[in-house]
């Protein structure tokens, strides 16, 4: 078993699974009124045996937009890259963690195992599920979004749903302002999306 296994089947799979999270692979999804939470476990390309490497993406998916946006429902598992707030473990840390999980990707030495699992089980507790858990309506999700540091804010699809969400808060003028940008811009494809979108609503 490698060692990334090992860290989501023993420390991760136990608490994630008592506090309502299904798992596939390396990944957890939870369904939760407006929302699905996400967690990914996601190893580095070119990560080996001798030097495992991965990062842990924490994020939150809103069914509602995605059915807007593609025009259908989500079928299957929900995926990091699909989701409108998107987070690392990284930025749950603070100065009480190691340097070994205080990074952006962590690298996992057999010698560390047992005190990264425990690590990342802490973060998990103290910091992680509470904060998914006050993220229960669109005005925090707003909130939330704004205040993250996620690298993926400007693209086009986390735009989008941005819009969509300026939108469902009462802020139409902004939405239209976002989709119209979009719509305008050089990527043809999310161009081309953002102005059906515009049309449909």
């Amino acid at each position: 078993m490698k060692r990334i296994d090992n860290i989501a089947k023993e420390f991760l799979a136990p608490l994630l699974k008592k506090n309502g999270f299904k798992k596939k692979k390396l990944a957890w999804n939870r369904s939760r009124n407006d929302f699905i939470d996400i967690i990914e476990i996601d190893e580095l390309r070119g990560s080996t045996f001798d030097n495992e490497r991965f990062v842990i993406n924490i994020s939150v998916f809103v069914p509602y937009f995605f059915k807007i946006i593609f025009n259908d429902e989500h079928k299957n598992f929900v995926q990091d890259a699909d989701a409108l707030l998107r987070l690392r473990l990284q930025d749950f840390c603070d100065e009480r963690f190691s340097v070994r999980v205080n990074q952006a990707w962590i690298d996992l030495d057999s010698n560390e195992l047992s005190n990264t699992g425990l690590e990342v089980v802490s973060l998990f507790t103290e910091k992680v599920l509470p904060y998914l858990a006050q993220v229960d309506n669109f005005e925090v999700l707003d909130k939330c979004f704004q205040n993250s540091n996620s690298r993926h804010k400007e693209y086009p699809l986390t735009q989008i749903q941005y819009a969509l969400l300026k939108r469902e808060r009462g802020d139409a003028d902004e939405s239209k302002n976002i989709l119209e940008s979009i719509s305008s811009g050089k990527n043809g494809a999310w161009a081309n999306r953002a102005k059906d979108i515009l049309y449909r609503i």
